[in-house]
């Protein structure tokens, strides 16, 4: 059940929790924004098509979507130290088979591993936070751990690429293998106890999921398509159509994870104690779109318009993860977290799963990016609206807190 007090540890005990639990959700993210930033190279070395990379990074997002509702319920029975401990063993090893693959379909199989480890990092994790954590005060660690996801996007595009062009795209996915194996290590030295929730511990209120969380996984589907096609073309994109190279088109997504770490930190402080759920999402659903809005002109105002594009969208496009997870763990009971945690990634997922191939179908047969990112507008457009006509069906802001005076 949920813990009375802060129980994750004191010192450098709760760094290496923090540390793991920001990891064990790059993980979730990694092997679908790898895929985007090495396209170049594995359209060379697998002899794949544009196409094809939509293909891959909607198997990640298409496996996570099938497990996601069942690792929720699983995380809730097995405890939250056994949980984060099997995302990161499970995220290790897909690094280390796409590194490896030498085919289509090798990669496939490598990224369907590396869904089983996104379908259960966000339920473990917030299991974890629910569990230790007291409501009011999961705010900002909740925002380190989404942020996980935002530093790996920085790294893996301020690295990746240039790696790859000195010594081959399969090298910097072995040396990510290895620092998740090194995490697991640390996270089992450091992770006390578990939390598990017995069949007969949630009452039938406890676990029926409230309107708002049916309203959350309609926003994340939408939002997940726009995440998908972005994540999947963005430095296709620069590349192709801004003239950019290799490594500078896969650095854009540098500025995104920048402001979309930041933005996740903040925000989902804000959207708790300040703003509520429903304004910060809708809010950051604008963002998005004027992001999408500065793309679509970037061939007409220059180089600079990818990364200015970029950084915009960083704050909405990938802001909105840790405001969503936040407001899962909010609108549900702590002895569901992982079960409604488990369906918003699944809705996410979903949308993620079908926006690549369908954004590559159409680059295909148009062979212009602009169908595909007015789209992404509209998709945008739809998620604001969402949020703002379900604000009624979210808890005051008071009650979804309930801050502790401390």
């Amino acid at each position: 059940m949920s813990g009375s007090g802060d129980e994750l540890g004191h010192g450098g005990r709760r760094v290496l929790v923090i540390v793991a639990l920001a990891v064990a959700m790059a993980l979730g993210i990694l092997p679908m924004f790898a895929i985007g930033l090495l396209g170049p190279f594995l359209i060379d070395d697998l002899e794949i098509s544009r196409a094809d990379l939509g293909v891959l990074v909607a198997v990640v997002a298409g496996v996570s979507a099938v497990l996601s509702p069942v690792a929720g319920a699983i995380v809730d029975r097995i405890g939250d130290r056994g949980a984060v401990l099997a995302v990161l063993a499970t995220g290790a090893v897909s690094l280390a088979l796409m590194a490896a693959a030498t085919t289509f379909l090798a990669m496939s199989f490598a990224l369907a591993i590396a869904g089983l480890a996104r379908s259960g990092a966000n339920p473990a994790t917030n299991r974890l936070i629910t569990a230790r954590i007291p409501r009011g005060r999961r705010g900002w660690i909740t925002g380190m751990k989404q942020s996980g996801e935002t530093v790996a996007i920085v790294l893996a595009a301020s690295t990746l690429p240039a790696a790859a062009v000195l010594w081959g795209w399969r090298a910097p996915l072995l040396v990510l293998a290895f620092a998740a194996a090194v995490t697991l290590i640390g996270a089992a030295l450091s992770i006390a106890g578990t939390h598990r929730i017995a069949d007969h511990a949630a009452t039938a209120a406890e676990r029926r999921m409230p309107s708002s969380i049916q309203w959350l996984n309609a926003y994340n589907l939408v939002m997940g398509a726009g995440t998908g096609a972005i994540t999947a073309y963005l430095p296709l994109y620069a590349h192709q159509v801004g003239g950019l190279g290799d490594a500078a088109a896969g650095a854009v997504m540098i500025a995104a994870g920048v402001t979309g770490g930041v933005a996740r930190l903040l925000w989902s402080r804000w959207s708790e104690v300040r703003w509520g759920f429903p304004g910060s999402l809708s809010g950051l659903a604008v963002v998005a779109v004027i992001s999408c809005a500065v793309l679509l002109a970037a061939p007409q105002i220059g180089p600079a318009a990818y990364w200015i594009g970029a950084a915009i969208w960083g704050i909405g496009g990938l802001g909105f993860g840790a405001v969503s997870m936040l407001a899962a763990m909010a609108e549900s009971h702590d002895t569901s977290a992982g079960r409604a945690s488990g369906l918003v990634v699944f809705w996410f997922s979903l949308g993620f799963t079908v926006s690549p191939p369908a954004f590559g179908w159409l680059l295909e047969r148009t062979d212009s990016y602009d169908p595909g990112l007015w789209s992404l507008v509209a998709l945008y457009l739809v998620a604001a609206v969402i949020m703002a006509v379900s604000r009624g069906a979210f808890r005051p802001l008071a009650a979804a807190a309930n801050v502790e005076s401390h």
